[in-house]
């Protein structure tokens, strides 16, 4: 088909980018009846980082269908995440048995190159039109129809049609761009230094598989087990930290592990098998998340810093609540309205409740109080809670206030936990 002919078909829905959030959306909505093309401009398997999940993001891939797919995969097992300072003082792990409903008391670490790869040939199998090396240029709304215009793997233009465009473009964020919705987070600038190692110590019995999340100065490090024995490993500072060191990224990364002790006995004997990747000046939202045929999902209507592991439970969250919203306006176009502003608000919720804890992690006086969990109130299982990624309830909604009200005591009367001096953590 030429570039300016008309498409023969329309599609009930249009999904952009294979990630998480994309499958997931493509896989439900054709599980409820829908037809689904979705366009990947980038071949799977692919590099990724974000590599851990939460438990209640398993909930969500039962919807999609995916959950036994996942349990059969050989992923390394994740009871919880411990935080702690550099010299490992001061920390609690907290596990996710410990949550209000914990329905599903652990999760996985994924290898996201297979883990994505997987993800999308679900959705093929579950009837979506796959076209991986197809790439989006261009998108047209009218009254009745999106009019996607692609380029299929040779360069070739073609037109496609739907009902609704589904855009899970990840960062690129393909929509957010093209009608300037995009707003930065500026008290988030931060630079991420990441690799994958082999041969790193790790916990033992229950915590074997656990994220380990080490507090610095101007920011934090992960450490997160994958399958084969390997090791995601990443460090997340300040970009103005950064700047100041005069380093390569690589020598900057390899210096930090170095010079923080509970890492620097972790890869003693460890060898890097990746690349050094490097991003910065991540954090983003959006203006709107939804408009009259379109739907922003996962980060490409907002992306956090990825400190409490968010990224692929918010991903796959928006998927499932993208396809039921989708779903529910072609069934009833006269309430499309009503549908996707309570997509928005789900989402919305979600972002407010992590962006208001990544905050906190980089302020004293919520430092304390997290890595010093009270049990009074229920308060540490609300905060597992939070972790564990469950969504919004009233038990839940009025013990995350008062631990905020706990927060900004501690900050400005009373010492409530015990106080640090986060300068003078290395490095």
């Amino acid at each position: 088909m030429s570039a300016g002919a008309a498409p023969d078909r329309v599609w009930d829905v249009a999904v952009v980018g294979g990630g998480p959030a994309g499958s997931t959306a493509a896989a439900t909505l054709c599980r409820l009846g829908r037809s689904v093309v979705l366009l990947e401009k980038t071949p799977h398997p692919r590099f990724h980082i974000g590599e851990s999940l939460l438990p209640f993001t398993l909930g969500a891939m039962r919807k999609s269908g995916f959950l036994p797919v996942l349990e059969r995969s050989g992923f390394v097992p994740k009871m919880g995440g411990r935080f702690m300072t550099a010299n490992n003082e001061i920390g609690h792990t907290f596990y996710f048995s410990d949550a209000f409903t914990p329905e599903f008391p652990s999760t996985y670490q994924v290898l996201r190159s297979r883990f994505d790869h997987l993800m999308l040939e679900h959705s093929r199998s579950c009837g979506a039109d796959v076209r991986e090396n197809h790439t989006l240029r261009d998108v047209t709304f009218s009254a009745d129809r999106v009019t996607l215009d692609v380029a299929d793997p040779a360069g070739q233009p073609y037109r496609l049609a739907a009902r609704y465009l589904a855009d899970a473009t990840g960062r690129d964020a393909f929509l957010a761009g093209k009608l300037a919705l995009r707003v930065p987070e500026p008290d988030l600038r931060k630079v991420a230094i990441f690799a994958h190692f082999t041969g790193c110590v790790r916990d033992a019995g229950r915590d074997a598989g656990n994220t380990i999340s080490v507090l610095i100065r101007g920011g934090w490090i992960w450490s997160i087990p994958l399958p084969d024995d390997v090791t995601s490993i990443g460090v997340v500072v300040d970009g103005d930290v950064f700047k100041a060191a005069r380093q390569t990224p690589e020598a900057y990364f390899m210096d930090v592990l170095a010079r923080v002790p509970v890492m620097a006995s972790r890869i003693a004997a460890a060898t890097r098998v990746s690349p050094v990747h490097t991003t910065s000046d991540f954090s983003y939202g959006t203006k709107a998340l939804t408009g009259r045929r379109w739907l922003l999902l996962g980060d490409a209507g907002f992306f956090l810093d990825p400190i409490f592991s968010s990224g692929v439970h918010l991903a796959v969250t928006s998927g499932v609540a993208a396809a039921e919203a989708i779903h529910d306006a072609l069934a009833r176009p006269s309430r499309a309205a009503g549908a996707l502003a309570r997509y928005a608000r789900t989402m919305r919720y979600n972002q407010h409740v992590y962006r208001t804890f990544i905050r906190g992690w980089y302020e004293p006086g919520f430092l304390e109080l997290l890595l010093s969990p009270s049990r009074r109130f229920q308060l540490l299982e609300a905060v597992t809670s939070v972790l564990a990624g469950a969504p919004k309830s009233w038990s839940l909604s009025w013990r995350l206030r008062l631990f905020r009200s706990l927060v900004w005591i501690n900050q400005r009367v009373m010492s409530l936990a015990p106080p640090f001096d986060r300068s003078q953590l290395p490095p």
